[in-house]
């Protein structure tokens, strides 16, 4: 059994985010005084009573709402509602009841869910005349101050009474996050990836603003889907909501445990790839590059070795990290993403014993020692492994400064070839020792 979830829903612009924001305890969600910020659903844990449990941030519910998107949006609170354990509608007690308001209430009786109705904006006992303009509804009300937290406690002490028992730890499910420029295919390999549509697809570049999770089952083997907004160059983000989800961005691609570049096969590389794939080699994440929308491309041509090529000349750096083309539209190829995660997963984890180390060490030296400093022979006297995921390793020599960048790529290219670690990153320290 997965973790409660609670799912707060309401119409746009009436606090959501805050309250999402204040029950997980950090700036999540991006919160700002713009209808619509937030179109997907958005999780995070949150912890009350003694009781953890998932918190589902929704777009706002429109009533009969006339755009694409917007009626998407509808259908993700909807599906966010039917998914969750008990609901937060929130209402603004500035606004009084609307329409929207009324068309929610109505669906969460017709569910047979629990659901707490909450009234926002209250910050103090003397506001909390607002509440008369929402009797009507004919609902049990609580007075709530997302931003001030007036209100607050008395709301989670009765949520965490309803809520069932706790069970496994989704957070130790391992974390794969789907980064890539703006409409290159990241909610639809989402979308491909759990067999149903859970993000919101269009074609207007930027349509996912904020990191979205959601947790996936492959041969009963669970993992977290992050899809994350897609970065833009500096001087086309907004002042206010995209700099808030590129740093959302940034923060979910240090916290996953495998990093997927989706590129669009049919353009090849631009410089903007090449910027995030560095974000990612920043982090020392594992990776995968995923050439997309693979059915669009023309394979007369150029074999797949020399498109391979071309992607590695661009992103030199991230050569440890395989390509895999794939199609998200139709599926192509998706489900190996999960094999290969766990494989490059267990290469980040692996463990090479200090004897087989130093042997290795003894024969790469008998081909290639370092050059000489100064007119003296640089030695290096062993090598150990300090840390995994990613893999680290200290050599030790006689002369610092004689192991030059050069050498360290040598090295490295030549403990892959021995040892692997296909898809990880792997850092070599250098030690003097007196």
């Amino acid at each position: 059994m997965s973790k409660p979830v609670i799912a707060i829903v309401g119409r746009p612009n009436v606090g959501k985010s805050t309250l999402f924001n204040r029950m997980i305890g950090e700036r999540r969600a991006v919160v700002e005084d713009i209808p619509g910020i937030t179109r997907d659903r958005i999780y995070g844990k949150a912890e009350w009573n003694n009781k953890t449990f998932l918190v589902v941030d929704t777009g706002g519910f429109q009533h009969d709402p006339g755009e694409d998107i917007s009626r998407q949006v509808n259908r993700q609170v909807l599906i966010a509602v039917e998914e969750a354990d008990v609901i937060v509608l929130l209402m603004d007690a500035e606004n009084g009841v609307l329409p929207p308001d009324i068309e929610l209430i109505d669906r969460l009786r017709q569910s047979g869910k629990r659901a707490f109705y909450a009234v926002n904006k209250i910050d103090g006992p003397k506001k909390e005349k607002a509440l008369y303009d929402f009797y009507s509804a004919g609902v049990d009300l609580y007075p709530l101050s997302a931003l001030s937290g007036y209100g607050y406690e008395e709301l989670m002490d009765r949520i965490a009474g309803f809520l069932p028992e706790e069970g496994e730890e989704a957070f130790a499910y391992p974390r794969i996050a789907i980064v890539g420029r703006p409409n290159v295919g990241k909610s639809t390999l989402v979308n491909s990836l759990l067999g149903r549509e859970r993000m919101i697809v269009s074609p207007v570049a930027g349509t996912t603003r904020d990191a979205v999770d959601s947790i996936c089952s492959y041969y009963r083997k669970k993992y977290i889907i992050i899809d994350t907004a897609g970065i833009r160059r500096r001087g086309r983000m907004a002042k206010t909501a995209e700099r808030y989800s590129f740093m959302r961005t940034l923060k979910n691609i240090e916290d996953c445990d495998v990093a997927l570049l989706i590129l669009d096969a049919s353009e090849g590389v631009v410089e903007l790839d090449q910027k995030i794939a560095g974000l990612i080699f920043q982090a020392k994440r594992g990776a995968v590059i995923l050439l997309n929308k693979w059915d669009l491309v023309d394979k007369t041509s150029l074999a797949l070795k020399e498109i391979e090529e071309r992607v590695y000349q661009k992103l030199w750096f991230m050569r440890y990290a395989p390509i895999l083309t794939i199609s998200a539209l139709s599926r192509q190829r998706v489900t190996k993403l999960f094999t290969l995660t766990d494989k490059i997963i267990a290469e980040g984890a692996k463990r090479i014993d200090t004897h087989e180390l130093n042997r290795f060490l003894g024969n790469m030296l008998a081909t290639r020692e370092p050059a000489l400093h100064k007119g003296k022979r640089v030695k290096i006297y062993y090598i150990t492994q300090i840390k995994t995921s990613p893999p680290g390793f200290v050599i030790f020599t006689n002369c610092r400064e004689g192991i030059k960048e050069q050498y360290i790529k040598f090295m490295e290219n030549r403990l892959r070839e021995r040892f692997s670690f296909k898809g990880v990153p792997v850092e070599i320290y250098v030690r003097q020792k007196n």
